[in-house]
């Protein structure tokens, strides 16, 4: 991988860094395995089980196609999400600074990384704030890992999330098949839910709830809705698998036993397009949805958003453009904003209100999933 100016990011200096200070550098070693590695689940999205019916006529002119929708709030100019990606040191400051600026010329959201670290390491807060002071206007979202929100006591200390980057909600994100490979992992669980409902009341900006890739299903939905969520990112199986991710890491200290956790659960969880159903079958009208997990271009996008999403929410796709600089962040948001476009021109929907009600066929294995799991779909018919 060569950054914009010719350069490898990765030298010896940052390997001899990791070697010297693993814990305080893991944000980077997550960014050099994502960019370097095979970590992508070997199970697909079920995406592609979505079929979207073509219309040979559809009546509208592409040029008056409009992919504007509102999200918390704010009229964003597509319906597309820079999923949480990195913060915390001098690289991730850059990528971050480039997605914002990327973000605020075309109108879109993001979520930044965790924020786990700025709360550590105060030096690193200008990690994050890049974001806001590059993009005044976005939809921006804080985040904070589930381990860290069941441990905590005063709930004060989330004020300083928020307001590092001026966020308009707060990501709880839930990584449990990370934390129990990853060598490092805290695990703590019991307790989450609970302060996630603290947090709604405490809060003054809406939660969002996101998994790390491996899905959300319709029992976690209801009991996020009767916390008070008022966003879910499914972040389902399909893209970037963080047992993978953790495997390069265990493997790479010889921790074996972390190591074949990692193998063995490498495809653990629900893809994507199940867990968009699941989360939409449950929540109804009650929920937003973030479909994310192995979304890559604006056909996976439009299907998602048929199939009950409200934005598509993508991380890896941008990663590699943001270390290369703003303008290439910017033509992969162009690329899939066109992708959206005619995905919409070709099933005759002008808005992103008549895509929700264009014809498509659902086939196996995600039928077979839906009629397992006891869901009528689309639920709207029933």
């Amino acid at each position: 991988m060569r950054d914009y100016e010719g350069k490898s990011p990765y030298n010896s200096d940052f390997w001899c860094s990791l070697m010297t200070d693993p814990i305080k550098n893991r944000k980077d070693e997550h960014i050099y395995i994502s960019m370097e590695k095979d970590i992508e689940s070997t199970t697909s999205t079920w995406l592609e089980c979505v079929k979207l019916i073509h219309k040979a006529l559809p009546e509208i002119n592409l040029s008056d196609i409009d992919i504007s929708t509102f999200f918390l709030g704010k009229k964003l100019h597509a319906p597309i999400m820079i999923s949480a990606m990195t913060g915390g040191t001098a690289l991730g400051k850059k990528i971050n600074r480039n997605l914002a600026l990327a973000a605020q010329e075309n109108n879109i959201a993001m979520m930044v990384g965790s924020q786990r670290v700025a709360l550590e390491h105060p030096e690193t807060i200008d990690t994050f704030s890049v974001t806001r002071k590059n993009a005044p206007d976005i939809i921006l979202i804080a985040n904070i890992g589930a381990p860290q929100i069941s441990r905590l006591r005063n709930l004060r200390k989330l004020d300083a999330l928020v307001s590092m980057i001026e966020a308009d909600a707060l990501a709880i994100h839930l990584n449990p098949l990370q934390e129990a490979v990853q060598p490092e992992g805290e695990t703590d669980y019991a307790g989450v839910l609970e302060k996630i409902t603290e947090l709604k009341e405490y809060l003054k900006i809406p939660i969002v709830v996101k998994e790390t890739g491996a899905g959300i299903s319709k029992e976690i939905t209801r009991l996020l809705i009767k916390a008070g969520v008022d966003i879910i990112d499914v972040s389902g199986v399909g893209g970037t698998s963080w047992a993978a991710v953790e495997y390069y890491r265990a493997k790479s200290r010889g921790n074996n036993l972390r190591e074949n956790i990692g193998k063995v659960f490498w495809n653990w969880g629900i893809p994507t397009a199940a867990s968009i159903i699941e989360v939409r079958s449950e929540g109804r009208d009650q929920i937003r949805i973030v479909g994310s997990g192995g979304i890559r271009t604006g056909l996976d996008i439009a299907k998602a958003i048929v199939i009950g999403a409200d934005l598509g929410g993508l991380a890896k796709p941008f990663l590699k453009p943001a270390v290369r600089g703003k303008e290439f962040v910017n033509e992969l948001i162009r690329q899939i904003i066109n992708e959206i476009k005619v995905s919409m021109f070709l099933t005759g929907s002008k808005t992103l209100d008549e895509l929700r009600q264009a014809d498509f066929i659902i086939f196996p294995p995600l039928k077979t999933w839906l009629e397992s799991r006891n869901i009528k779909f689309p639920w709207w018919f029933y």
